[in-house]
């Protein structure tokens, strides 16, 4: 599956919206802010400062997180738009870390996903 562009957070008022009304989950990798929207798909959107490093720390960033967005498994209960914020630790990181760290933080935001549906999530 692509990161197609309706997987994205795309405008400044739909980030703006996570970070005002998201719950938040800290993590040694990343900070994840999620607030139910009412489309049939999750959408993440990414917010990589300087503080990660350089520019070609960052994009390493970005590719690990929707990476592993990418590979989640499809949502059965409720869909989520995700801002991700990446902290400097992430690109030390392999990508199987990352991919652990963002399905525990998912499951705790959805745990009707964790019952319900197949795949890795279901079967824990």
């Amino acid at each position: 599956m692509r990161f197609r562009p309706a997987m994205r957070l795309r405008t400044g008022a739909e980030f703006d919206a996570v970070f005002k009304r998201g719950r938040r989950l800290d993590g040694r990798l990343f900070l994840l802010l999620a607030v139910a929207n009412r489309l049939r798909h999750d959408r993440l959107g990414l917010a990589v400062s300087r503080r990660v490093g350089g520019a070609v720390l960052r994009n390493r960033a970005r590719r690990l997180l929707r990476e592993s967005f990418r590979r989640l498994d499809p949502p059965t209960g409720a869909t989520v738009d995700l801002v991700v914020v990446a902290r400097a630790d992430l690109v030390g990181c392999a990508q199987a870390e990352v991919d652990l760290e963002l399905r525990e933080r998912l499951r705790r935001i959805r745990p009707a996903a964790r019952v319900a549906g197949t795949g890795p999530s279901a079967a824990r």
